[in-house]
């Protein structure tokens, strides 16, 4: 199945959720001299669509650099480029997720990115903090498209709808669990929240918050007993009803907005990273959502938030087209023309300049508005990024199978935290 989108005055046809849609810019007298310069990105319908349009931008403003755009639907995305890398036939620009770049870079697939600095990459219109997130073991192989940051979605409708008071602007995981029981009493066939256990980056917050890392080096960062606390912790929150039953959960992993919880009407709060509330939940319903901050541990003074790049833009390293992709690149991420097309799709610029056109654009939508409020209170109050392991997306799926295993009753929660630590270490050593 395929879907149309107009883009400027081209169009570009994007497979369906395994099929990779490509476009073609430029001259043939162009596609004789360059090459082509293939950009590959992952999204959403509509955020592939407005990414499509900024490169289009890109060729009207270049048409002597033949571009061909290949947006990928993003559950599709981590096989088939892990496929064309694997078979020597990836985008010339990659772009890849924070937990992706690690790996990619170590096994040699990339581009180091310093050399090309400042020229055709404007690296000085990054903050250094900001340009830093893009390095793996001190080398430069991805340049940040925007920063994201964590929040806690939720359906400001429902909880009017249900008379009850408005979430407190900072709570510890007890008030959150007493909150969301509340919820369920208020209307049985409603939850409090999507359960967290599943999710590896609520755990890395709560670490963090305790001035620790996940990840050391090739070990978890954390003992047995703590993961069956966290484990046990979202336990008794599906037995109260204030996090949704394993069934409902299992259908959604993470990106498949229309299966959330959240936007089915069956749960209150999400924790989600800053640009998904408007990228992807909010146009999924007609109740207003609203994000604030994360519930924080027990004597902690912030809720564990830390910035990551909501994805990067890498340079294959088999790329023959390197300076022009490089140049592409720059583009894309900081120059103003660019800004204006992406807006806030993607969450705040990344780049000084771009954040700046994104800012002064007109008609900002509400939602939009929300998550530059809630994305420049939670940034003042971030930690340092920990570091990022090439295990990670691995590590993850384990982190969803054992709280799935724990709901369902195939484990106790002791035998489900032994397994994360035992395996978890295993995959980190192997990764």
């Amino acid at each position: 199945m395929y879907r149309r989108f107009n883009l400027s005055r081209r169009s570009v046809v994007l497979g369906g959720t395994a099929a990779l849609g490509a476009l073609a810019f430029g001259t043939m007298g162009a596609r004789a001299q360059t090459g082509p310069v293939r950009f590959g990105i992952f999204g959403n319908a509509e955020k592939l669509a407005i990414r499509g349009n900024s490169v289009a931008r890109y060729a009207e403003l270049h048409p002597d650099i033949n571009v061909v755009y290949e947006g990928v639907p993003s559950d599709a995305w981590p096989d088939k480029i892990a496929a064309m890398v694997a078979g020597g036939n990836a985008p010339d620009v990659i772009t890849l997720s924070s937990g992706d770049l690690e790996q990619y870079a170590t096994r040699e697939a990339l581009e180091p990115l310093d050399a090309y600095i400042p020229d055709p990459i404007r690296g000085n219109l990054f903050e250094k903090a900001v340009l830093d997130l893009g390095r793996v073991n001190g080398t430069l192989y991805g340049i940040p498209i925007a920063v994201s940051i964590q929040g806690l979605g939720y359906n400001q409708s429902t909880i009017e709808r249900l008379g009850l008071d408005a979430p407190p602007e900072s709570w510890s995981y007890d008030d959150f669990a007493v909150y969301c029981a509340e919820v369920h009493k208020a209307d049985p066939s409603m939850f409090g929240s999507h359960d967290g256990g599943a999710r590896l980056g609520d755990l890395s917050m709560y670490v963090v918050a305790q001035g620790r890392t996940l990840f050391n080096e090739n070990e978890l960062g954390v003992s047995v007993d703590e993961v069956a606390a966290w484990l046990e912790y979202w336990s008794k929150m599906r037995e109260s009803g204030g996090a949704v039953p394993p069934d409902l959960q299992a259908q959604f992993t993470g990106t498949e907005w229309p299966n959330s919880p959240l936007v089915r009407g069956r749960a209150i709060f999400a924790s989600m990273a800053s640009q998904d509330l408007a990228g992807g939940y909010q146009a999924l319903t007609t109740d207003t959502l609203n994000m604030m901050a994360m519930p924080s541990p027990a004597g902690a003074d912030n809720p564990g938030y830390f910035p990551r790049p909501t994805s990067s833009l890498a340079l294959n390293a088999r790329s023959n087209f390197k300076q022009e992709a490089a140049h592409l690149m720059d583009w894309f991420v900081s120059d103003p023309a660019s800004a204006s097309i992406l807006g806030l799709v993607s969450g705040p610029p990344a780049s000084r300049p771009a954040l700046e056109a994104v800012l002064a654009l007109e008609g900002i939508s509400e939602v939009d508005q929300k998550v530059l409020r809630h994305s420049q209170a939670a940034l003042a109050q971030a930690n340092p990024a920990p570091p990022v392991h090439r295990g990670e997306r691995a590590v993850s799926d384990l982190m969803r199978r054992v709280n799935e295993n724990v709901g369902f009753g195939t484990y106790s929660v002791q035998q489900a935290a032994e397994e994360f630590v035992t395996q978890g270490n295993a995959l980190l050593r192997r990764a």
